[in-house]
């Protein structure tokens, strides 16, 4: 999806590709392969293997994996000098970034140079590139937009100039929830397409992509369930499945569709003896089944999913921001189950060549977990500092230069450390018993996440909405900290902890019927949980207790932030050295 290549939609793990510095012509020939989809264009050339090459060019396009794609264009180009399209593909398939401006003009310019003898369709797909080329896909947007219009409307029975157009205006969604500018456009091009084309693996594809950021994600619930079966070797679409199931609910699909999209990922670096660090979406699978274990209730799943992916990235070189991601995949499922000793004690060395956003991520990370250890162990004066300390993270990073491409970005780590500061801020202040700017400083943490960029850092705090429900049901507010509770568990239907702070905030309204029926949710949910959890355990008690069990559950437990065990220890020293 054009999409993906131009505006980046997920954080990366590695901060680089391979040879993505290599020009065109020099990048290592890709075998064929299967199980990518059936998208074909036919295109002017008399060469069998320019044209298989090509195809296999155009499928990963669809599926946003812009590496493979540059290889197969550049073998079709390789098979066939005088193929245009061949150019046009790596025109588009090259990577994000004013640094690439030269190579994406090049490209085009032998596009250009060669359509003259090609069809109509070729050439006007070979213009509309060019425009992109030449102006940015920014400046060269509406241009792009208005050629590929005048093609579909002369082809409209051909799938793949409007599945590109499509692809290339999803915006996603603001803060708000409105859609993007393009967003609503790509849609109506899509529901067509689905409905002409029900088997095109790009489609779905892309029916994904333009609801996993919305309100309403089960609009592509049938999509996510076919794509692993329409491209069972096509890892960023079992990576979508994945993430979107997981949306839903639906842990035991979402794990399926994730752990196929490490093991193809771990077959395609096998069979061409390639580095890890190339394969597209494993390490962001490991990432999110790490997070769907903690939703779960499994702790233990948690923990081996974070190590694998440190093991991963640790064969793969250890590359600072790398390193980073991985570390705070193991720190979040620690601070998940309230262990937040064992969150302090995550090893986030970086080395002496770490940037400036990873220098400061790291050190955020460090001073909230010890933050975490001395809130309970009540050492409140320790809280404060490493409040102040992460307020004073947030300028510098504002004011750093912003990075290119896959890099960690300095003012999207200041976004994440503000949201993370103003919890813990709004934390500390309840526990002092000010619930006035415990809710003022919790709220505020709510607007700014709301302000998130899709592509910065994992939020590492605990969620300011459960934070915010469990203060406000601590200070008597039951009505309104049930609203936040509902309104995060719809947002994340499967996660047990969500639904724990339903239960409660129910039991705390004295719904006691709803409130056994939440119960008996987080019982389903965390039908394969760690048995020593708390929340399990108090949901166990409800449904079996009766009465005595339940006026027990009325009392709000006196730590208004965890539903795991308190662990007891210190938090170490607070100054942040360089590691």
């Amino acid at each position: 999806m054009l999409a993906r290549l131009f505006r980046a939609d997920a954080p990366s793990v590695h901060s680089h590709v391979a040879w993505e510095d290599l020009p065109d012509e020099a990048l290592p020939p890709p075998p064929l392969c299967e199980g990518l989809g059936d998208a074909q264009l036919p295109v002017t050339t008399r060469v069998p293997l320019a044209q298989a090459y090509f195809n296999q060019g155009l499928r990963l396009l669809h599926l946003g994996w812009a590496l493979e794609a540059r290889r197969a264009f550049a073998e079709a180009a390789r098979q066939d000098p005088s193929l245009a399209m061949a150019w046009w593909g790596l025109t588009l398939a090259r990577g994000v970034g004013a640094r690439f401006t030269p190579d994406r003009a090049e490209a085009s310019r032998k596009a250009l140079t060669l359509a003259e003898g090609a069809t109509d369709l070729e050439q006007r797909l070979v213009v509309a590139a060019s425009l992109l080329a030449d102006k940015g896909p920014a400046n060269g947007r509406p241009a792009f937009v208005r050629e590929m219009e005048c093609l579909t409307d002369r082809f409209p029975q051909e799938p793949e100039p409007r599945l590109l157009l499509a692809g290339f205006l999803l915006d996603g969604y603001e803060s708000d929830g409105r859609p993007g500018q393009g967003q609503p456009y790509a849609q109506l091009i899509l529901r067509d397409l689905l409905r002409a084309h029900p088997r095109h693996a790009g489609v779905h594809m892309a029916w994904v992509q333009a609801w996993l950021p919305s309100s309403r994600p089960e609009m592509a619930r049938e999509s996510a369930e076919l794509l692993p079966s329409l491209v069972p070797a096509g890892s960023p679409a079992l990576l979508a499945s994945g993430r979107l199931l997981l949306r839903l609910g639906r842990g035991l699909e979402a794990n399926r569709c994730l752990e196929a999209a490490v093991a193809a990922d771990d077959a395609y670096v096998a069979r061409e003896s390639l580095p890890l660090d190339v394969a597209p979406s494993a390490d962001p699978a490991l990432r999110l089944l790490s997070e769907g274990c903690a939703e779960v209730g499994q702790y233990r799943g948690a923990q081996v999913w974070a190590r694998k992916l440190r093991q991963r990235v640790d064969a793969a070189g250890s590359r600072p921001q790398a390193v980073l991601f991985a570390a705070t995949t193991l720190v979040a499922a620690h601070l998940r189950f309230g262990f937040c000793r064992a969150a302090a004690e995550v090893p986030l060395e970086l080395g002496d060549n770490a940037t400036v956003a990873e220098k400061g991520l790291r050190d955020a990370v460090r001073l909230y977990a010890r933050a975490a250890c001395a809130l309970e162990t009540g050492r409140l004066g320790d809280v404060e500092r490493a409040c102040l300390m992460l307020d004073a993270l947030v300028p510098a990073l504002s004011e750093a230069p912003r990075s290119e491409g896959r890099a960690l970005c300095p003012r999207d780590v200041a976004r994440t450390v503000e949201v993370a500061a103003q919890e813990l801020r709004g934390t500390l202040d309840a526990r002092r018993g000010d619930s006035g700017r415990a809710e003022a400083a919790l709220t505020r943490a709510l607007r700014l996440e709301r302000r998130l960029r899709p592509v910065g850092p994992a939020l590492f705090c605990r969620p300011p909405r459960e934070t915010l429900a469990r203060i406000r049901l601590r200070f008597g507010r039951e009505e309104k900290a049930l609203e936040l509770a509902l309104e995060r568990a719809g947002e994340r239907p499967g996660c047990g902890h969500s639904m724990l702070l339903v239960a409660e905030a129910h039991v705390a309204c004295s719904c006691m019927s709803e409130a056994a029926r939440d119960f008996e949710a987080v019982l389903d949910l965390w039908r394969d949980a760690d048995p020593h959890l708390p929340g399990l355990q108090r949901a166990r008690g409800f449904t079996s207790g009766g009465c005595r069990g339940r006026a027990a559950l009325r009392r709000v437990p006196d730590a208004p932030v965890d539903t795991g065990p308190v662990p007891r220890g210190g938090g170490g020293p607070w100054t942040v050295h360089g590691g």
